[in-house]
């Protein structure tokens, strides 16, 4: 009377899962991890760039440790996201959650770089 579910539907909820994940991780976690990093890791911020210069940063760009501290939070989940592959469960919701995070820790990324470099009053 009731058709049985196959074996292999828990595979799609943990996928779904992980793509979730992953996005409310990157809109919703990734900038207060790169903000505590910087606050707490002494991370010197950059000086804000005039309007003509978006596409230059002249002969003085941002320290190294304020791009690391952006980078740093994407290298963790991608490295926790890839010792997952050994075992498929895992691998089924990490590696999902890990492309989600990316691409939306990216967009982040760009926004608020983006208004803390290029953003002056007029």
């Amino acid at each position: 009377m009731w058709a049985r579910a196959p074996a292999a539907s828990g595979r799609g909820w943990r996928i779904s899962s992980g793509v979730s994940a992953g996005v409310l991780l990157g809109f919703f976690c990734y900038l207060p991890a790169v903000n505590r990093w910087q606050h707490y890791g002494d991370v010197p911020q950059p000086r804000v760039y005039p309007h003509e210069s978006f596409t230059s940063l002249g002969s003085d760009p941002p320290p190294v440790g304020y791009w690391v501290s952006w980078a740093g939070p994407v290298v963790f989940v991608v490295a926790c996201g890839l010792m997952t592959i050994p075992w498929r469960a895992a691998r089924q919701f990490a590696l999902p959650l890990v492309g989600a995070f990316v691409p939306m820790a990216a967009l982040v990324a760009w926004i608020f770089i983006g208004m803390e470099l290029f953003f002056t009053p007029d």
